[in-house]
């Protein structure tokens, strides 16, 4: 009955030393994740040497700690590979659209073509008044808060690299660049009439596990019906749901 019980709980701890190089840091020695982890340096040990063998985990030959090894690269990569991203994000796109009573949106960035495209949707069922995008269209990422949310995060020869695609204006990028500094700064965008007229849009990242934003989630609000005592309701949502899609994507 003991050896039997035993089991699981080594599992358990040996989930829990691969989380602490996916989840806290990338290297470890084995005392400070011993402690870090409550549990005795022996029973570490024996955890750490089956993944070494595994090739899970390796030692660095510069630090003498611990960090990921080539079989959980190559695991993850293939896992990452399938992931689809529409079936990872629907399910907080429909508590997103649940809580604000609002149609809520999912946008993937295409850095081939230096543009943005929806490919997802969630209509509220009690909103009367929606404001429907078309779904696969290649558009700007300029402007709206769609797009400038995912233009804010991206490297600044990227950035470069839209404007020119596009052909701003040097007039309109200089206010274009200081408004991606604010939204880089507060993690989210707040839009009226830019995308649709009569709509704003309130948007936050999604970042993958490259660490690279890939996208946005949004929501579309009739003008008319907004109330602005509800914006810092909408902001934290919106900021919470896209961080919970980027952490199912490997976004740490």
């Amino acid at each position: 009955m003991t050896k039997q019980a035993s089991k699981p709980n080594v599992i358990s701890k040996t989930l829990e030393v691969i989380r602490a190089f996916t989840d806290h840091q990338k290297e470890w020695g084995v005392n400070e994740l011993a402690r870090f982890l409550d549990v005795p340096v022996s029973t570490l040990h024996r955890i750490l040497k089956i993944l070494r063998g595994e090739n899970i985990l390796e030692v660095s030959s510069e630090t003498g700690k611990y960090k990921i090894g080539a079989e959980m690269i190559r695991m993850s990569s293939i896992i990452s590979s399938k992931v689809d991203i529409k079936n990872v994000a629907r399910p907080f796109m429909k508590k997103l659209s649940n809580m604000v009573n609002e149609s809520v949106y999912l946008a993937l960035y295409h850095p081939q073509h230096k543009k943005m495209s929806l490919i997802d949707s969630v209509h509220s069922s009690n909103n009367a008044l929606q404001y429907v995008l078309e779904l696969g269209v290649l558009q700007p990422i300029y402007f709206a808060a769609s797009g400038k949310v995912i233009l804010a995060f991206l490297g600044q020869e990227e950035i470069d690299s839209v404007f020119q695609a596009e052909g701003v204006s040097e007039e309109d990028q200089v206010k274009i660049r200081k408004e991606i500094a604010m939204i880089r700064e507060q993690a989210y965008a707040f839009t009226i009439n830019e995308r649709k007229i009569g709509a704003l849009g309130i948007s936050a990242p999604i970042f993958d596990a490259s660490q690279k934003v890939i996208g946005s989630l949004f929501c579309v609000v009739p003008v008319k019906n907004f109330d602005e005592s509800k914006k810092d309701f909408f902001v934290r949502h919106v900021k919470e749901e896209a961080k919970n899609i980027s952490n199912l994507l490997g976004f740490r």
